[in-house]
């Protein structure tokens, strides 16, 4: 019983724990929006929830560092400086929010994006204003988002993956009474109805636990302590390294829905999100697992516990060939899942499956090194590495496309270059390691 005690109040078994119930909460809503919305409108909504990841990185990289800045001010033991700092992100934050919504909703009415992106059966109109819609509805929840960095930094990552699985848990709840009471609407009611959903669901959940946070930190803005001057420069310094990463990694993962709707059209963007989903849900669960190792890396390296950190490097290289094998299981499994779950016609490209599989497990083994990297901010071979990936990926997948792999592009280009990254990142976590061990012996 004290074993299953100690188990349960583990933040990174807690945060797979949780993140294994948001995956299989979004696992049963795919193929219900897809039977609510039809496979056009399911196209669209895709391509709008996509712009939600592009929102995000307008941050600054600020949310990346109070996940390495706080464990270190705790440590410290500075709760005033702590509080300045976090009020300071917030004003920020919001700043950066409300001229995110003014820019995005010039462009979006300023070019054709219907044309641009192959939509078909909407006016232009309408989808401009369904796009403006969630552009609102996602600028509200990138500052309530902040809250999640924070559980990180404060070391308690399981509360941002709880955050998480209760908003899909109401989010699944809400879709299942559209998808009973909602059938009579037309495309276009049932994608606003959608959209206004997730807003709602997403900015009250996202609003509760940031009050918990508030209360269980006795975080508030009504002190008057103010951040030394270097604090505005230093914020900005390692937020747009951050900024940077977060630019690559969104290229990189989440353009491909616009490369396929601009070369192949929108409609194809429904099996290559469905085949991307089915990947997510383990990646999803293992991501959460791993994602309060950020902030514990950070620690432990300002502590110099540099024998535990080359510990946990060999022990995640001999956990992750369990991994492997798993998704391989798991990978045999989609022939009967796929007819259960989305449809029994469903048909996909073996290719497809295979490179996004292949995507999938090589991104995770490259995350675990990426985030000691992010951790103790050693970033300039990290970001090398990604800026020069970034630059590869549209050359690459045009020339698979010239090739006649077809969808198929978007996901070996990616694979490729994140193959090339299991290899730099993890020497590299090495490198710093060893170099600062053996500065500690002498």
């Amino acid at each position: 019983m004290q074993k299953f005690r100690i188990l349960f109040q583990n933040n990174l078994f807690l945060s797979g724990v949780y993140k294994g119930i948001s995956g299989l909460s979004l696992f049963i809503s795919i193929p219900l929006l897809i039977q609510f919305l039809g496979e056009n409108s399911f196209s669209i909504w895709v391509l709008i929830f996509a712009l939600f990841q592009w929102i995000l990185l307008m941050d600054l990289g600020i949310s990346s560092v109070l996940k390495t800045k706080i464990p270190v001010l705790k440590l410290e033991n500075n709760p005033s400086q702590l509080n300045a700092y976090i009020k300071s992100t917030y004003k920020i934050t919001t700043g950066i929010a409300f001229f995110s919504f003014l820019i995005f909703s010039v462009l979006i009415y300023f070019f054709d994006i219907t044309n641009i992106l192959n939509i078909t059966g909407f006016s232009l109109g309408f989808i401009q204003f369904l796009f403006v819609l969630n552009i609102g509805f996602f600028c509200v929840q990138f500052i309530l988002n902040t809250h999640k960095s924070l559980y990180v930094g404060f070391l308690k990552g399981k509360y941002a993956e709880k955050s998480i699985a209760v908003n899909q848990i109401f989010l699944l709840i809400s879709l299942v009474s559209l998808y009973l009471w909602g059938n009579d609407f037309d495309a276009d009611t049932k994608l606003l109805m959608v959209s206004i959903c997730n807003g709602i669901v997403g900015i009250g959940v996202h609003l509760g636990y940031t009050m918990h946070l508030f209360k269980s930190e006795k975080i508030s803005f009504q002190k008057r302590t103010k951040s030394p001057k270097n604090f505005l420069k230093e914020l900005y310094l390692m937020g747009i390294k951050f900024m940077i990463i977060q630019v690559c990694f969104i290229f990189i993962f989440n353009s491909d829905t616009y490369l396929i709707s601009y070369f192949f059209g929108s409609t194809e963007v429904v099996s290559y999100e469905i085949l991307t989903k089915y990947f997510q849900f383990p990646l999803m669960v293992l991501m959460a697992a791993m994602s309060p190792l950020w902030s514990i890396f950070a620690k432990k390296y300002y502590e110099k516990e540099y024998h535990w950190l080359l510990d946990g490097f060999r022990k995640f290289n001999l956990g992750f060939l369990v991994i492997s094998l798993l998704f391989v299981f798991f990978a045999l499994l989609a022939p009967w899942i796929f007819p259960l779950w989305i449809s029994p016609d469903f048909n996909y490209s073996q290719t497809l499956f295979i490179s996004i599989g292949f995507l999938t497990l090589f991104r995770l083994y490259s995350l675990f090194y990426g985030f000691f990297l992010s951790g103790i901010g050693e970033l300039k071979r990290y970001i090398l590495t990604l800026v020069v990936s970034v630059l590869l990926k549209i050359p690459i997948t045009y020339f698979l496309i010239q090739f006649h792999f077809g969808v198929s592009s978007v996901a070996i280009a990616s694979a490729v270059l994140v193959f090339i990254w299991c290899f730099l990142q993890p020497w590299e976590s090495y490198r710093i390691v060893k170099k600062n061990l053996t500065h500690k012996i002498i």
